[in-house]
């Protein structure tokens, strides 16, 4: 990832974003009055987790509560629309609107919120056990998802989600598209299970030049097997990159499966 610069934006940490979700389900529009936002926002600035951060406005809170409710009011939206598509194909309803069955991280940390008797930080580390990937549109590479910060929804009724890359810091967050850049983290291959990368096979793979090191999407043309134990792979994997078509022979190491 370059180190250009992205917009300022004001980001809720993962405590407030749950402890948000909770008060949205239990108190609904009353949520939104400015009263109530003001007191959330000086409860938030006032936090010892928030020190060196940026303090949050009245207005930050309000906004969070409207794009909460448009999220809602669209997700019902849809799940109208596919069920009347459903009926009409005679086929099972679509429950996973909008990208939401990608979602499961929000999704998990929504539901923690609502179960009172378990502490919230038990809460909030519940999202440490999800593991996910998500695509930089800076360079078009894969990396690790440390948390997610914020979701918003929009105009279009497209999902994006904030996210924190594992090993980056703050300065390279980016908003990614649920539906376009957001999936299950890729498996890396062991040379035990070599076996199982066949031709045709989507893949993660690894690519170095003088310029950068990233994990790129492409997919195995052919494969060198060669006799080898349980610890060490000696076959070769030529790969076809997607986002330029370019070739190259990899070994074992360089190489991640996608979960079946």
């Amino acid at each position: 990832m370059d180190t250009t610069e992205i917009e300022d934006v004001c980001e809720f940490t993962l405590a407030e974003a749950l402890e948000m979700e909770h008060l949205y389900r239990k108190r609904g529009k009353e949520s939104q009055q400015q009263k109530f936002c003001e007191e959330l926002a000086t409860k938030f600035s006032c936090s010892a987790n928030r020190n060196g951060n940026s303090i949050i406005t009245w207005d930050q809170v309000h906004t969070w509560f409207l794009d909460r409710q448009l999220f809602s009011a669209v997700k019902s939206k849809s799940l109208v629309a596919d069920s009347n598509a459903a009926t009409k194909q005679h086929a099972p309803i679509n429950t996973s609107p909008i990208a939401l069955k990608n979602l499961v991280a929000l999704s998990k940390a929504w539901a923690a919120a609502e179960r009172p008797k378990k502490p919230k930080a038990e809460r909030v580390a519940e999202l440490s056990d999800l593991i996910f990937e998500a695509l930089s549109s800076k360079d078009c590479a894969w990396y690790d998802v440390a948390a997610f910060l914020n979701f918003r929804v929009l105009y279009c009724g497209e999902l994006e989600v904030r996210v924190r890359f594992c090993g980056f810091s703050h300065d390279q967050d980016e908003w990614v598209n649920v539906r376009r850049g957001l999936r299950e983290r890729s498996i890396p291959l062991v040379p035990s299970e070599c076996h199982k990368v066949k031709v045709g096979d989507h893949l993660l793979c690894y690519r170095a030049n003088e310029d950068h090191a990233l994990y790129s999407d492409a997919h195995a043309i052919k494969v060198e097997r060669q006799l080898h134990d349980k610890d060490d792979c000696t076959c070769i994997f030529v790969v076809r990159f997607e986002y330029d078509n370019a070739e190259a022979e990899l070994e074992c190491s360089c190489i991640c499966r996608r979960p079946s």
